[in-house]
C-alpha cells in the first residue's frame, strides 16, 4: 500500500463503548489536524502553542493555526482532529473548525483558545497587537511622518484632559483629549498606547475628539486595562520639523462593559430636563419639549412604572407626574394642582409611593392616584433630601439640626435612616451625625443598597463651593472622601446619583461639579461621571475613579441633578 493511504486503527472509549477510529496518516494534514498516533483511551489534550503573540497592522490581518494534541493512556501522544474550537474574546477573531485563527485587523486583544473533545478541555492565550494611524482631514503626510519619526522631546505639552487615573466605560462616544503649550497652529501627534494597541494620531490645535472607530478599536483592545495618552508637538513648514515638545503619559482605565441607560439632568440654559443617552455624545430636550421661563430642575424617575415627577418653580413648587415610557413623548398624567406642593421627593421602587418634602415635612401621596396619604415626618425634626432604598425597605434623609431656611438651605444637618413599612417610617437612625459649622446632605443610596454616597460642605447645602462627595456603608462605620472624583479645590460637587445597575466591578456615579475640561472652563457646573469601585471602599480606601465629563452637554450652561435612568 502506497505510503498516503496506509491506515491504523485506533480505538477511543466514548462514554463507556469502544469504537473502531480509521485515521489517515502519513499524507498532507488538513490545518490544524493531522492523524492520532497512540493507543487507549484519551486522557487529557493540549494545545499546541500554548502561548502566542500575533502583530497585526490595519488592513493586514494575520493567521495562526492551533493543533490540539491528545496523551493516551498508554502514554503516546498524537494530534486530534475531533475536536471543537472555541475563541473567549470574538473582537480579535474567528477560528474555524481545523483550528485555524484569522485575525481582525482593526484591534488588537487577548483570547483564550480552547479545544474541546468530549470532556477533555485543553486552552492557549492568544495576544494580538494591533497598529495603526489616523492622520486628520488637512495634516501633511510628510509631516506626520517626520513627527512620527520623533520617539523624544522637550517637556512643554500638557494633556489636561483625559485625568490622569480617570475610569472610562467601553462605549464612550465623544472623548476629548486636550492639551497645552506650544502654538494652536503646531503639528500635534496623540499616542494612544498599551501592551497590545497603538494609534497614532496627527492632528492640530489644542483639543481633539476621538472618533467611534478608532475609540472602539482603542477601547476593544483594552477593557479592564490601563491605557496611555501621551501628545508630542512641533511646528511644520512644509519642509522641516520645529523643535519638539514631549508630554508626560496620562494614564486611564478602559472599563470591560458598557454604560446603558441614560442620564437626565437641569440645564439652565435651556431651561428643560435634557437627556444624554449612555455611549451616545448628543443631548435630547426631554422636558419640557417647548421653551419656558419656570425651573423642572428636582426630577425623580419611577423604573417600577416608567413614570416621572417633577416639581415646578422649586421651593414649595407644585408638581406633575408624567408618563415617560416613550421617552420621545413625555406625557402629562397629572398636571399641577395649587394645593399639592413639595421640593424635593423620592419614588418608590415599585411605583407606588411618592415620598416627598414640603416646609421641612416628610409627606406621601398615593402615585397611582395622585392623592394624599399621610405626613410621616418620625419627629419633630425638620427633613429635606429623601431618598428611597433599591428594595424599597428603607429611606435615607437629611435631617435639619440647625436654621432651616427652606427645603434648600439648610445650616447645619446631618444624614439618618429609617425603615419603610409601607405606611410609616420606623428605626430611626443616625448614619453621620452633625458637626459644628458642618452640613452632610444629598444622600442616595447606591443600585446594590450597600452604600449612601452623601454631600458634606461648610453652607447651607445649596451651591456650596466646596461641597464634596463622600460615601459610607449603609450599616454604618467610618466615611470615605472621594478624594479622586472630588478633585482640587472649591469644584461645587453636588448632587450625586447613581446608575441604575452595576456594571462589572465598579458602580457609575453622575454628578454635577464645576472640573475644568477645556471649553468647560470651570465657570458653570457640568454633568461628570466617575467609577466606584466597592471592594477598595471595604477596605477603607478611596473607591472613586477620577471622572469623565459627560459627552454632548452645552459647556456654556450650568447643569445639575443628574438622574441615571434605565431607559
Amino acid at each position: 500500500m502506497p505510503e498516503q493511504t496506509r491506515v491504523k486503527s485506533v480505538r477511543f472509549t466514548i462514554r463507556g463503548y469502544h469504537i473502531a477510529a480509521c485515521l489517515l496518516v502519513g499524507c498532507d494534514a488538513p490545518a490544524g489536524g493531522g492523524s492520532t498516533e497512540g493507543g487507549g483511551d484519551v486522557v487529557s489534550i493540549r494545545v499546541e502553542p500554548p502561548e502566542v503573540t500575533l502583530e497585526t497592522v490595519t488592513g493586514s490581518p494575520v493567521e495562526q493555526t492551533f493543533q490540539a494534541i491528545a496523551t493516551f493512556s498508554d502514554g503516546d501522544e498524537g494530534v486530534l482532529d475531533l475536536v471543537s474550537w472555541e475563541l473567549s474574546n470574538a473582537s480579535v477573531g474567528l477560528i474555524d473548525s481545523r483550528g485555524l485563527f484569522t485575525s481582525v485587523d482593526s484591534n488588537g486583544g487577548e483570547a483564550t483558545v480552547t479545544a474541546t473533545f468530549l470532556d477533555k478541555v485543553g486552552s492557549a492565550e492568544l495576544h494580538l497587537t494591533h497598529h495603526t494611524e489616523y492622520i486628520e482631514e488637512g495634516v501633511s503626510a510628510d509631516g506626520a511622518a517626520a513627527l512620527g519619526e520623533a520617539s523624544s522631546g522637550e517637556a512643554g505639552l500638557t494633556i489636561t484632559y483625559p485625568f490622569e487615573g480617570t475610569t472610562l466605560p467601553r462605549n464612550l462616544e465623544g472623548l476629548k483629549v486636550l492639551w497645552e503649550g506650544g502654538n494652536s497652529t503646531d503639528l500635534v501627534r496623540l499616542q494612544f498606547a498599551s501592551s497590545l494597541e497603538s494609534v497614532d494620531v496627527y492632528t492640530t490645535g489644542v483639543g481633539w475628539t476621538v472618533p467611534v472607530d478608532v475609540w472602539e478599536a482603542v477601547s476593544a483592545t483594552n477593557r479592564r486595562g490601563s491605557l496611555t495618552i501621551k501628545a508630542f508637538s512641533a511646528s511644520w513648514d512644509g519642509a522641516n520639523l520645529g523643535p519638539v515638545l514631549e508630554s508626560e503619559p496620562v494614564s486611564v482605565t478602559v472599563n470591560r462593559f458598557d454604560t446603558s441607560g441614560s442620564v437626565l439632568y437641569w440645564s439652565t440654559a435651556d431651561t428643560a430636563i435634557m437627556r444624554i443617552v449612555a455611549g451616545a455624545a448628543e443631548v435630547q430636550r426631554f422636558y419640557p419639549k417647548e421653551a419656558t421661563t419656570q425651573c423642572f430642575g428636582c426630577h425623580e424617575i419611577s423604573e417600577g412604572r416608567q413614570w416621572m415627577v417633577v416639581t415646578k418653580d422649586g421651593v414649595n413648587g407644585t408638581y406633575q407626574v408624567l408618563d415617560v415610557a416613550d421617552p420621545e413623548n413625555p406625557t402629562i398624567l397629572y398636571d399641577t394642582i395649587d394645593a399639592k406642593r413639595m421640593t424635593f421627593h423620592a419614588l418608590s421602587p415599585d411605583g407606588q409611593k411618592i415620598l416627598g418634602v414640603l416646609n421641612g415635612a416628610l409627606v406621601v401621596y398615593d402615585l397611582g392616584t395622585n392623592t394624599f396619604v399621610a405626613t410621616v415626618t418620625p419627629d419633630e425634626h425638620r427633613y429635606t433630601h429623601p431618598n428611597w432604598s433599591p428594595d424599597g425597605t428603607r429611606i435615607v434623609a437629611t435631617r435639619a439640626v440647625g436654621a432651616m431656611m427652606s427645603d434648600m438651605a439648610v445650616s447645619g444637618t446631618e444624614v439618618v435612616t429609617a425603615t419603610w413599612d409601607g405606611s410609616k417610617l420606623n428605626n430611626l437612625e443616625v448614619l453621620i451625625a452633625d458637626e459644628p459649622g458642618v452640613s452632610f446632605y444629598y444622600p442616595a443610596f447606591s443600585p446594590d443598597g450597600e452604600w449612601v454616597v452623601f454631600n458634606r460642605s461648610t453652607g447651607d447645602c445649596y451651591a456650596d463651593d466646596d461641597a464634596e462627595l463622600w460615601l459610607v456603608a449603609v450599616s454604618g462605620g467610618a466615611p470615605v472622601r472621594l478624594d479622586a472624583a472630588n478633585g482640587v479645590g472649591a469644584m461645587r460637587n453636588s448632587l450625586a446619583r447613581w446608575a441604575p445597575l452595576p456594571d462589572d466591578d465598579v458602580l457609575w456615579l453622575a454628578f454635577s461639579s464645576r472640573q475644568e475640561q477645556g471649553a468647560a472652563s470651570g465657570a458653570a457646573s457640568q454633568i461628570w461621571v466617575t467609577a466606584i469601585d466597592p471592594e477598595l471602599m471595604r477596605v477603607g480606601y478611596d473607591p472613586s475613579a477620577a471622572p469623565y465629563w459627560l459627552p454632548g452637554q452645552a459647556v456654556y450652561s450650568d447643569n445639575h441633578l443628574p438622574v441615571w435612568w434605565s431607559q
